[in-house]
């Protein structure tokens, strides 16, 4: 062999050498945020990372200073396709202060196909698993294209990181898991889902009304317990999203019952996502309105446990106000005497209602007036009869079923008392 075929046989082996080294030290070390190499014919999703990994290597190869432009350049190529395995480098050149190579992927590179394989879910939240994904499969494709497999050896990271930013708008609290299977027509990627805590553990399902009997609310309550049990074990993070198809979902199955159904009640929910998921969910029929309790005195020697039921028809005269007949049945625990209350009653403003009664035995005429306040809160009553004599109560309604009063009753010994009431 002639000296110079000598010179140029060693001249491969030391760049082959420098190669290998400069390969281990873009595969240790990242490059800097500007990169100085520019790689095209890349995905774009790829291209930051291999341009911070090209970079890395042109700056071991710069810092010498001994090789020629040309030799770095050829250099850098050689490394790349090292690094870069799946894709050839095309061309490489300079453009201005930049080294810019052209990669194209290898030979007999096939387009990817994408599966998406969604988790077993109940009816219908896998219906809205399914409206999220659509389109996702189609979407992951196009940032495909060509991608070499050969590539996932050093950009498997880069393609978790690619799915995750595609997935994680459509389907917070999922975490996709990556499969690839390689057949005859090309490589096939398939993405499933697993669910990431926190996640739904309970329902509480809370029903109020101010037209129903508790009696009928615990039917209420066991049916939206059923309905929303789809939703436990879920992420909190996705069953927020759907709040308001988890909402209409509950709402809808109340308005079947025959409970809402019979009493043409309107329904309205309120769902809140989190580890024990709250459903408050308010029940009011616009015609009809029933009320049943028990009532225990304390303070008075002339009051005793009672029972009373209230039934109203409500309708909507010409004036605008919501109007009411109604029927008062207080049984008293003594001696069982039965004391009865037929009335007419309106509502002027929210929460206030006034009204006129005929009260049996007695056939006195009492003028009423209720000022509610809901659940927690104070509220008032107070009754007039056309003799002057004062009956009145107002109270704190602990819960939906539990209130205490100061009572006054002008026409006992005991005129003040406290009392105690449980709604049924």
């Amino acid at each position: 062999m002639s000296p110079t075929g000598t010179v140029i046989g060693n001249s491969r082996i030391f760049m082959r050498a420098v190669a290998v080294l400069i390969l281990a030290a873009a595969l240790l070390f990242p490059g800097p945020a500007k990169a100085s190499v520019v790689i095209e014919g890349a995905p774009p999703w790829l291209r930051e990372r291999m341009e911070r990994s090209a970079a890395s290597v042109w700056a071991e190869i710069r810092q010498g200073g001994s090789a020629s432009a040309n030799d770095s350049l050829r250099l850098l190529s050689l490394v790349a396709e090292r690094v870069f395995a799946g894709f050839d480098v095309a061309d490489s050149f300079y453009r201005g202060e930049k080294a810019v190579l052209q990669l194209r992927p290898q030979e007999g590179t096939a387009p990817w196909k994408v599966e998406i394989f969604t988790p077993q879910l109940a009816f219908p939240v896998d219906g809205w698993f399914r409206e999220d994904v659509s389109g996702l499969g189609e979407k992951i494709v196009s940032h495909l294209g060509h991608l070499p497999v050969d590539a996932l050896s050093w950009a498997d990271g880069s393609l978790k990181e690619l799915i995750d930013t595609l997935c994680s708008p459509r389907l917070p609290g999922w975490s996709a898991s990556l499969l690839v299977r390689l057949e005859k027509e090309g490589p096939i990627l398939r993405v499933s889902f697993v669910p990431k805590p926190p996640f739904v553990l309970a329902v509480v399902p809370r029903v109020s009304s101010d037209t129903l009997p508790v009696m009928l609310r615990s039917d209420l309550n066991e049916n939206i317990l059923r309905t929303l049990s789809p939703v436990v074990g879920l992420p909190i993070e996705w069953v927020s999203v759907h709040r308001g198809k988890v909402e209409e979902m509950a709402a809808g199955s109340l308005r079947q019952t025959n409970i809402v159904g019979n009493t043409r009640s309107a329904v309205e929910v309120s769902f809140k996502a989190a580890q024990i998921a709250a459903a408050d969910a308010f029940v009011d029929s616009p015609k009809y309105s029933v009320r049943a309790w028990v009532a225990a005195y304390a303070g008075s020697d002339t009051k005793y446990p009672e029972i009373g039921l209230h039934m109203g028809r409500k309708f909507l005269p010409v004036s605008g106000w919501d109007m009411e007949l109604y029927g008062e049945w207080i049984l008293s625990a003594n001696d069982f005497s039965l004391e009865s209350r037929w009335g007419i009653r309106w509502s002027p403003w929210k929460n206030i209602l006034a009204g006129v009664e005929r009260a049996f035995p007695g056939n006195v005429t009492w003028y009423r007036i209720w000022i509610e306040g809901g659940v927690r809160a104070p509220y008032l009553w107070w009754r007039i009869s056309e003799d002057g004599d004062h009956h009145v109560g107002a109270g704190y309604r602990l819960n939906q079923r539990i209130s205490l009063e100061i009572h006054y009753d002008g026409r006992d010994e005991d005129k003040v008392s406290i009392r105690a009431l449980s709604d049924l």
